[in-house]
C-alpha cells in the first residue's frame, strides 16, 4: 500500500456499489493488505471462514472485510473495523487492486527511457511510459497510461490501448491489435507465425505465409511465456475479459470468447472456436477445428476431439462428460477384483468340465 489510509476511505470507494454493504466497529488507519495468516496491527484481511475468526482475535489486524455472518463473531472486538460484503473474494480482488496493486507509475521512469528505441512515425500516449531497450516499431500506437516495461519489443503498425501493462520482454507482432486495460505477461509473444505447411510429392515441407494478425480485446490478461500465432489471413481472437495462465498456446485462426480462464499448458489448435465462459484446467489440449459451446468445463487433462454442444463439465482424453469419466475412473479401480473373480470362475468351470482332473488356479 503506497500510504496509510483509514478504513472510512475504503468503505467511501465502494458504498455505491454491490461491494461494500456497511461498515462498523472502528476506523483504524491501514497501512498494509495481508493475509490472515500473516496479519498483525495496522493490516486489512479478507476472512470467509469461520476458522479464521480466531487468528484475528489473537494477531489483531486493524480490520477485516467479511460476510455478515462472520463479522457477528467478530464483533466483540470493539477496536476492530469491519466492512460488510456478500463475496470476499470479490471483495479482495477490487479493494486490493484499488489499494494495494503494484504501482507501476511509481516504478517507472519518467516517460521513454533514453535506452529505448522509438521510430519517429511512432505515436506515444503523453502519460505512457517505456521502459529501457525497449523497440517501438514504424507506425505503432501506444495509448495513455499504459506501461512498456523493459525489453520490450513492438513491431511496426501495431496498435496498443490506453492503461495496459506489457511486461519485460515480451513481443507484440507487427499490425497486431491490443485492446485496452490489457496486460502481457513476461515473455509472451502476440503475433507469432502461425504453423502451416504445404507439402510437394516428396514430403518437403513449404511455409505457408501467415500474414494475418491477433486480436487481444479490453480487459484480457495474457500470463507469461505464452504464445499466441497471428492468421492464416484474417485474425486470431481472444474476447473481452478472458484470462490466460503462464505457458499456453494459441494457433493460427483460433478464436475465444469473453471471460474465459484457461490454466496453465493449455494447447489450442487452429481454427478451433471457445466460446463465452469456458474454464479449462492444466495442460488442456483441444485439437483443430473444434467448437466449443459457452459454459464449458474441461477438468483432469481433458483431450477435445470433437465438438462439445452442451454446456457442462468434461473430463478425460477423449473428452467425456464428468459424471460418465468418474465411473470409468470406478469401473478401473475394480478391474484388479475383476480379474481374480474371472480367474476363479475359469478354474471352478474346469473343474466342472472335467471332475477328475485337479487344476491349480493361474496366476492373476
Amino acid at each position: 500500500m503506497k500510504t496509510a489510509i483509514l478504513l472510512s476511505d475504503i468503505f467511501e470507494y465502494f458504498k455505491d456499489t454491490d461491494l461494500i454493504d456497511s461498515q462498523f466497529g472502528g476506523n483504524p488507519t491501514i497501512t498494509g493488505i495481508q493475509s490472515v495468516e500473516l496479519c498483525g496491527p495496522g493490516q486489512l484481511v479478507f476472512v470467509d471462514r469461520e476458522n479464521y475468526i480466531n487468528t484475528v482475535n489473537e494477531q489483531k489486524p486493524a480490520a477485516v472485510v467479511t460476510t455478515q455472518a462472520l463479522a457477528d463473531r467478530l464483533a466483540e472486538n470493539r477496536n476492530l473495523g469491519i466492512l460488510i460484503t456478500p463475496n470476499v473474494k470479490l471483495a479482495q480482488a477490487l479493494v486490493k487492486t484499488r489499494f494495494g496493486d503494484r504501482d507501476f507509475d511509481e516504478e517507472q521512469w519518467d516517460r521513454i527511457h533514453p535506452s529505448a528505441t522509438v521510430h519517429p512515425t511512432a505515436i506515444v500516449g503523453e502519460t505512457a511510459s517505456i521502459g529501457p531497450n525497449a523497440v517501438i516499431g514504424k507506425g505503432v500506437r501506444v495509448g495513455p497510461h499504459t506501461r512498456i516495461l523493459g525489453g520490450v519489443v513492438v513491431e511496426h503498425d501495431a496498435v496498443i490501448g490506453e492503461n495496459c501493462v506489457i511486461h519485460p520482454n515480451a513481443v507484440i507482432g507487427y499490425q497486431c491489435q491490443i485492446g485496452n486495460r490489457v496486460e502481457i505477461g513476461g515473455g509472451s509473444i502476440i503475433g507469432s507465425e502461425g504453423y502451416g505447411f504445404a507439402q510437394d510429392d516428396s514430403r518437403v515441407s513449404y511455409k505457408i505465409p501467415q500474414t494475418g494478425i491477433v486480436v487481444i480485446a479490453d480487459d484480457v490478461r495474457i500470463g507469461a511465456n505464452n504464445c499466441v500465432d497471428r492468421a492464416t489471413y484474417a485474425e486470431t481472437r481472444i474476447g473481452r475479459g478472458t484470462k490466460t495462465d503462464n505457458l499456453c498456446h494459441i494457433a493460427h485462426n483460433v478464436q475465444i470468447g469473453e471471460n474465459c480462464l484457461l490454466t496453465a499448458m493449455l494447447c489450442v489448435a487452429g481454427s478451433t472456436k471457445i466460446g463465452n465462459r469456458v474454464v479449462a484446467s492444466g495442460q488442456t489440449g483441444i485439437l483443430d477445428h473444434v467448437t466449443i459451446c459457452d459454459d464449458v468445463y474441461l477438468l483432469q487433462r481433458a483431450g477435445v476431439s470433437k465438438d462439445i454442444k452442451r454446456p457442462g463439465a468434461y473430463a478425460g482424453t477423449p473428452v467425456q462428460p464428468l459424471n460418465e469419466y468418474m465411473r470409468t475412473l470406478a469401473h478401473e479401480r475394480s478391474i484388479g477384483r475383476l480379474k481374480e473373480k474371472l480367474a476363479a470362475l475359469e478354474q471352478e468351470i474346469e473343474r466342472l468340465q472335467n471332475p477328475g482332473t485337479a487344476s491349480s488356479p493361474e496366476p492373476a
